[in-house]
């Protein structure tokens, strides 16, 4: 038996829906993507939809309509994944790196304003693994100095803060539906605009910058009176991809429930060991868990302990400060970032999870725990 961290959706109305699409012709274009772009904003209790090909495209998309070119400065933190980050190098952006807050995967708000300087045109918040960030109030801060905050919830969607949905503070937000999300639509993103104004014209960017009011004539053929003022991409989301993602629109709450009820057993079950940490949400957050976090001093050996069960922990990510593809002007020692780097390992806690598999986590760090010898104080250290 192998106990997977991540799993894929597939089921009998995915498959259905696949069927109906294929048989249509209707692959590239059809009326699924408007259906999936307003069930989502019902769904997230948003307005102003955008859904693209992949996350990557939805944050340099956020971050071209923000207005940030060659030479300006994008703060954010360097544990998350390249698709998160990359788009600052693509653009042409200078990196400036900021530290987590201690013992948590969320940005440290305090070393956020420090870094804040003239030449600051955004903010990258990543809700890492499905926890809330300090997310209000790094948004005050950013509205305090009139800088663009973009929430990046790849994998917290319906992760809420005091009760609200995290992607609702700031000026933009990224949600991902790779196939390892909590909706798998092959590959896609969303792209959520506070402004209506930037959403009309994500929309066009996302195909070469067309207008789709008035690029056809009633034949159906170009209109020659359409212009195209401003050039943009190739990354819409396919009207089958939209369709896969919009039958999974009702099934999420079950499956977000059962996330959260598996990690309350893990939790249960783990806690009592000096030898880990469990990572706590922020005060006031409901996390969507796409995985459980814990910190150990001797993370390889309990990583591989639990490979060698077939259960598929991971350390998740690798901080992207190590990457040379990016300018970075940060000069700060990113101390926390380094001990979680060190420390962390993801455990499963997905909604695919068996009670079976549940017992064999937890059983599996049971039979570790007295190998591994240091341990965690009262305050969290050595």
């Amino acid at each position: 038996m192998t106990v997977k961290l991540f799993h894929t959706e597939n089921n009998q109305l995915m498959e259905d829906i696949s069927i109906e699409i294929l048989r249509s012709g209707n692959i590239a274009s059809g009326e699924y993507v408007n259906k999936f772009e307003r069930g989502l904003e019902s769904v997230l209790n948003q307005k102003h939809v955008v859904t693209l090909n992949n996350m990557s495209n939805a944050i340099f998309l956020a971050l071209y309509l923000s207005g940030v070119s060659y030479g300006d400065e994008v703060i954010t933190t360097s544990f998350a994944c390249m698709a998160t980050n990359s788009s600052i190098a693509t653009l042409g952006a200078t990196v400036r790196w900021v530290d987590l807050e201690r013992q948590s995967v969320c940005m440290d708000p305090a070393q956020l304003e420090l870094a804040i300087n003239e030449r600051t045109k955004a903010v990258i918040l990543y809700h890492t693994s499905g926890y809330p960030a300090q997310v209000k109030i790094i948004s005050e801060i950013c509205r305090k100095h009139n800088i663009v905050l973009i929430e990046d919830c790849d994998n917290a969607f319906l992760a809420t803060l005091d009760g609200i949905n995290v992607g609702s503070f700031g000026d933009f937000s990224i949600y991902s539906f790779y196939p390892n999300r909590l909706i798998n639509t092959l590959d896609g993103a969303a792209l959520v605009c506070r402004d209506k104004k930037d959403a009309i014209r994500a929309k066009k960017l996302s195909r070469y910058g067309i207008d789709n009011t008035n690029f056809r004539n009633d034949l159906g053929e170009i209109n020659s009176q359409s212009d195209i003022p401003e050039a943009g991409w190739a990354m819409g989301l396919s009207n089958y991809c939209s369709a896969l993602g919009y039958v999974q629109l009702g099934g999420l709450g079950l499956k977000l429930e059962r996330t959260r009820r598996n990690t309350l057993t893990l939790i249960d079950g783990l806690s009592h060991y000096s030898e880990i940490q469990i990572i706590n949400p922020v005060a006031g957050s409901k996390p969507s868990y796409w995985t459980l976090l814990i910190l150990c001093h001797e993370r390889e050996a309990l990583l591989r302990f639990l490979r060698s069960k077939n259960i598929h922990a991971s350390s998740l990510h690798y901080r992207n400060d190590s990457y040379s593809c990016f300018v970075s002007k940060s000069n700060v020692e990113l101390t926390n970032t380094k001990y979680i780097q060190e420390k962390i390992l993801s455990i499963p806690c997905g909604w695919w999870l068996t009670e079976d598999d549940l017992q064999s986590i937890i059983s599996s760090f049971a039979e570790i725990m007295p190998n591994l010898n240091k341990t965690f104080g009262p305050s969290g250290c050595i």
